[in-house]
């Protein structure tokens, strides 16, 4: 797998080159969280309305930003504008590559050579292993921490993890034993929209289950609680740290009332 990571650098410093600008990165990182005006993403990013303003104008250009409705803001004079982020997909290269057409052809091929059970467990066990090198990492990150908390690992997968691959995300509740991290994009959205099943029960899964599951000598499970495929406005993961000597993580897909789903993962 090392070289997918050594593509994974490139491919994001590539990206980061055409998003150089840090106060622009900023203010995308607030609208993935949901609608603004300009004011809110002052408050949420430190600039002035005046830096705002130019940077949004940036982004909008680029096809990235838009306007999407007004608001009252309280106050007297006119309502404010509201900006989300652009819903279509922008792609950052000339002539354009055809990534997307080609994950769809290679998602369609192996349902279709496999079925969609065994294709979901090939997903699974894909996503597990790349959780797991992921995992690996935080873990070399905290070998010289005697207390690995709730709280650490919660920051290493932000920094290590979430954020190399384009995940939005963040802790929403944690103390000892519970973690909750709210999630405000997917990274395979598009895809996901046709091939729900086999990205987010399949490669989704084995990611995640590899990438929480028993980190720095301590074990955990974990839960969706929320879920965009299932029709809420994020997605949530509950990370409870497991009690006893239970050395089996179990994760448990359990959303909105939907039935229950149990792997068990043997050590």
């Amino acid at each position: 797998m090392d070289s997918f990571f050594l593509m994974l650098d490139e491919v994001m410093t590539d990206a980061g080159r055409a998003l150089s600008s840090k106060s622009r990165y900023d203010i995308l990182t607030a609208l993935s969280k949901g609608k603004m005006t300009i004011l809110q993403i002052a408050k949420e990013t430190g600039l002035s309305q005046m830096t705002v303003r130019f940077h949004l104008k940036t982004l909008m250009e680029a096809g990235l930003v838009r306007r999407c409705s007004t608001c009252r803001t309280g106050g007297a004079g006119r309502p404010g504008t509201l900006y989300e982020l652009s819903k279509s997909l922008t792609m950052m290269s000339f002539p354009p590559r055809q990534y997307m057409l080609l994950s769809y052809v290679l998602l369609s091929a192996l349902k279709d050579s496999l079925g969609e059970v065994q294709a979901r467990a090939a997903l699974y066990r894909l996503g597990r292993k790349i959780g797991q090198d992921f995992r690996m990492g935080i873990e070399r990150a905290l070998v010289n921490d005697s207390e690995c908390t709730l709280e650490k690992f919660a920051n290493h997968l932000i920094s290590m993890c979430f954020k190399k691959i384009g995940i939005i995300a963040e802790p929403v509740k944690v103390n000892e034993r519970e973690l909750v991290i709210k999630f405000y994009n997917c990274p395979f959205e598009e895809l996901a929209r046709n091939y729900a099943t086999l990205l987010c029960d399949g490669f989704d899964n084995g990611f995640y289950d590899g990438l929480y599951t028993d980190v720095h000598n301590r074990c955990f499970t974990w839960k969706k609680t929320k879920s965009i495929a299932k029709g809420d406005e994020c997605c949530e993961h509950a990370v409870l740290l497991a009690s006893g000597n239970n050395r089996k993580p179990v994760h448990e897909n359990n959303i909105n009332n939907h039935r229950t789903v149990k792997f068990q993962m043997p050590r």
